[in-house]
């Protein structure tokens, strides 16, 4: 009797855990691929904050992340029970934001899917007589076209933040590793399919499913998993001028790292198209970029807990600590290897490149949020360490 409650349990436990991987999943399948997304890393940045806050809180703690970005960190975050608070100034972002973060209730239907699928009448719209067939076919161009007109024409906002969820995953889709870019594309039109790139081709002749009904209904359908119940507020704003006035328990910083690639470059036709033109290049790019996280601590100090992730490309784990300390901050860090954009770095870069986690808390006001002990503190032991994400 003993063996076969025991065995019960274990399957209890079993399927328990098959859930919660499947959820974890379909979460992740809601977003947009994104340029230095945290999905891998969204279980090491808790696992750091379930050290100084413990788990058992989290459901009445204010999470702020304060560069929004792909939504992977704010969505988990979510997902874990935390109130979130995110900021962004980029309108690919706030999309996302409105569209999974802030929006617990509304979905994507087969209706829905079926209006934007239905063929458009009149002339092209402002993408297909920009971008096609440069950057997108001429189907693509009016399917995008076709779905932000709905999107302006729905009243309910979170409806409408999906449909454009939807025209922005329609786009990265159809270029090969999410790269949207002039150029190869055309040539599906033209029919010179034996110059493009044999790994690139599937790619590209896959996109051209993109404007059937059944493909659109399966990527709402992934849309819709990232929508459940939570608490998200959604600032379009920047997280230097607002910090001040938001009161938060945490907070996570994931600036656009310095002198590497901007965000700016990689989605200048996803800005072109979500608010009529480029953005301007974010000064965390630049090579001094670094020296701006003084400001955002110096603003974040009625934060108890801080988290931020940084690259190493100008910058020293040891200078970030220091950041931190000099504001009277206990501090963790964490060097990870890390393969950003494999398929399209040099062997150096994979070998070289790490992604840095550095934690800082205020110990007085983490004893009062979470009911722990100094002693409790103590024995953690702080230290840098080196691991790996695959």
């Amino acid at each position: 009797m003993r063996d076969n409650i025991k065995r019960k349990e274990r399957r209890k436990v079993g399927k328990k855990m098959r859930r919660t991987r499947t959820r974890k999943l379909a979460i992740w399948s809601a977003l947009p691929p994104y340029l230095g997304g945290k999905r891998r890393l969204c279980p090491l940045i808790f696992r750091e904050v379930d050290r100084i806050l413990p788990r058992r809180t989290w459901a009445g703690i204010t999470f702020l992340d304060g560069f929004l970005g792909g939504g992977s960190v704010s969505l988990y975050a979510k997902a874990q029970g935390f109130r979130v608070v995110a900021t962004d100034i980029a309108e690919r972002s706030i999309v996302v934001g409105r569209a999974l973060i802030e929006n617990s209730r509304v979905r994507l239907t087969h209706e829905d899917v079926l209006r934007i699928a239905a063929p458009a009448d009149g002339p092209p719209g402002r993408i297909e007589e920009g971008y096609a067939p440069r950057t997108f076919t001429r189907g693509q161009a009016r399917l995008l076209d076709r779905i932000l007109a709905v999107a302006a024409e729905t009243p309910d906002e979170a409806k409408g933040a999906l449909f454009r969820l939807m025209a922005i995953r329609v786009a990265l889709l159809a270029h090969p590793m999410s790269q949207v870019r002039a150029g190869t594309i055309h040539r599906l039109d033209t029919g010179e399919y034996e110059s493009i790139t044999e790994s690139c081709l599937y790619h590209y002749v896959d996109g051209l499913r993109l404007t059937r009904p059944e493909k659109l209904w399966e990527l709402a359908r992934q849309i819709n998993a990232g929508v459940f119940e939570g608490h998200g507020k959604i600032l379009k704003a920047s997280v230097l001028d607002k910090l001040p006035e938001i009161a938060a328990d945490v907070v996570y910083f994931d600036p656009p790292y310095p002198g590497v690639m901007s965000y700016e470059k990689e989605y200048r036709v996803l800005d072109q198209i979500l608010e009529g033109q480029a953005r301007p290049t974010s000064p965390f790019t630049a090579r001094d970029g670094a020296s701006m996280l003084d400001t955002l601590f110096e603003r974040a100090q009625h934060i108890p807990v801080w988290l931020l992730s940084l690259g190493n490309a100008v910058v020293g784990i040891d200078e970030l600590e220091s950041k931190m300390s000099r504001l009277g901050r206990s501090t963790r860090a964490i060097a990870l290897k890390y393969q950003h954009l494999p398929a399209v770095a040099t062997e150096e870069k994979k070998r070289d490149n790490r992604e840095f986690l550095v934690v800082g808390w205020d110990a007085e006001a983490i004893e009062k949020l979470s009911g722990g002990t100094k002693q409790e503190r103590r024995n953690w032991q702080f230290h840098e360490h080196e691991t790996t994400v695959d």
